[in-house]
């Protein structure tokens, strides 16, 4: 079964037809979450179960896209590689946001296996997310630009998303 996909709504205040009152509502927050809403066969009335949660920073995901980019650019390790794949392996190498487990083989060792977690809008909030970039920077700055700090890093990268939107 394949996940739908999330309707983005918006909190607003109306006035319910019934009883006069005030009240808060959640209202489709674009012309495409509308046509989700429609396609699911939601009408007036329904009742659902929704989770909740606020979305994360669109710029800075594209900042983090655009430090893989930085960095499959720039870095022989990440040649070939496009930005997520960069980013993979940078989570990947650096061990951060990543499952990792120890399995012990007999006559060889321990194996230590790196999962990296999904960076999806609906798999890591905003602050997870922003702790994520931080340390791939300094994971970057230390391992592979030592003239240069995390945040040098970071200025590298956003220069390039403002480059794109000009």
């Amino acid at each position: 079964m394949s996940k739908q996909q999330p309707v983005y709504m918006r909190a607003v205040r109306l006035v319910d037809p019934t009883t006069g009152a005030e009240v808060s509502a959640f209202i489709p927050a674009s012309a495409t979450d509308a046509n989700i809403v429609r396609e699911r066969g939601v009408k007036i009335g329904t009742t659902l179960r929704c989770d909740m949660k606020q979305p994360r920073n669109l710029q800075f995901h594209r900042l983090a896209h655009a430090l893989g980019q930085l960095v499959a650019q720039n870095i022989d390790d990440f040649n070939g590689k496009n930005a997520h794949d960069a980013l993979k392996k940078l989570q990947t190498d650096s061990g951060v946001e990543c499952d990792i487990t120890h399995t012990d083989v007999p006559g060889f060792g321990v194996l230590v296996s790196k999962q990296p977690r999904s960076i999806a809008f609906d798999r890591m909030d905003q602050g997870r997310f922003f702790q994520l970039m931080s340390e791939l920077c300094t994971y970057i700055a230390k391992t592979y630009w030592p003239q240069c700090t995390a945040e040098q890093i970071e200025e590298m990268a956003l220069a390039m998303v403002q480059e794109r939107a000009a």
